[in-house]
């Protein structure tokens, strides 16, 4: 029982803690990011076209935007399936694994007793309720207090446990189990996003070499949005069951909307041009000049730094 509400409450701070890096923090910003990129991306469908109908965007602006925002999604993506098993580490694969090695504590009568529900709901439920009826006046309105939620709660979780467990409700047990297969279709779920981690690895995270990056045919390493959007969903979904099905999380806490509701307009200021005429003549000289700059590397003393480097 110790080991389980403890276990609880590392997973329940992986899953909704506060931490930059909980993995409701992280799905936080990877569907926020989303939302934002795929508005502009919804902007392109009604900007204007010139005679030859081509669209009036910079490509060089929105090329970096969709760079940008497929390299920042694929790398969240990796990060919330990491599969090292470094403490240091918070991911939903991580959780799914230990959930996976610990699935022994996961029995009807641990979960019940971790959230203080009661096993013989409907029994409690019966007493407190004629208990209510004899204090109050006949025609005077119940208010039910907490422990009758919490055996409405536990109805709730045994008919989860059933489920998990793989058990009928007519021969339910307390020594009902989580059945291990649970965990291995979650794994099996997520995976489909591991093409998605091959790019970063290959890509993004290493500089891999041609020979470590060797595969049959290239352009299936090729990220699309639709599987970006795709890996969202699963990823959201895995997350969304944990906590709400596996009965990790207390009444009350949860992973809420996955995207966050915006507290201010997020879309001030979008019709605005980002440049105008006058600005662009000063955006032509910083470019010179930082090209001037860049150039300048060649010209690098290196022996000026060298030396400097023995004398410290």
């Amino acid at each position: 029982m110790c080991d389980l509400k403890t276990k609880f409450k590392e997973w329940e701070e992986w899953l909704v803690g506060a931490d930059i890096n909980s993995i409701r923090n992280q799905i936080y910003n990877m569907i926020w990011d989303s939302a934002v990129f795929q508005s502009i991306n919804e902007c392109r469908k009604y900007a204007s076209k010139n005679t030859k109908g081509e669209i009036e965007l910079n490509g060089v602006v929105h090329r970096f935007i969709d760079k940008c925002f497929f390299e920042t999604q694929a790398s969240a993506i990796r990060r919330l399936l990491d599969k090292r098993k470094k403490n240091d580490v918070i991911s939903l694969y991580k959780l799914i694994d230990d959930m996976r090695k610990n699935y022994k504590l996961l029995t009807r009568r641990n979960i019940l007793e971790v959230h203080g529900y009661p096993y013989e709901y409907e029994k409690e439920r019966r007493i407190i309720l004629e208990e209510a009826y004899r204090k109050v006046p006949p025609g005077t309105p119940i208010i039910m207090g907490v422990d009758h939620a919490k055996c409405e709660l536990s109805g709730y979780t045994h008919q989860f446990i059933d489920l998990l467990a793989g058990v009928d409700s007519s021969k339910r047990s307390p020594d009902d189990t989580v059945r291990p297969k649970i965990f291995e279709w979650l794994k099996q779920k997520i995976s489909g996003c591991e093409k998605i981690c091959e790019f970063v690895n290959k890509f993004l995270a290493h500089s891999a070499t041609p020979e470590s990056r060797n595969y049959l045919n290239p352009p299936e390493l090729d990220v699309t949005l639709g599987q970006i959007l795709e890996s969202h969903k699963v990823i959201c979904q895995t997350a969304i069951f944990i906590g709400r099905r596996m009965g990790i999380l207390s009444e009350g806490h949860g992973l809420g909307d996955v995207l966050p509701v915006p507290q201010y307009d997020q879309f001030v200021y979008f019709d605005k041009a980002w440049a105008y005429e006058e600005t662009i003549e000063k955006l032509q000289e910083f470019w010179r000049d930082y090209d001037m700059q860049t150039r300048s590397w060649h010209e690098w003393v290196w022996e000026d730094d060298f030396n400097k480097f023995l004398r410290e």
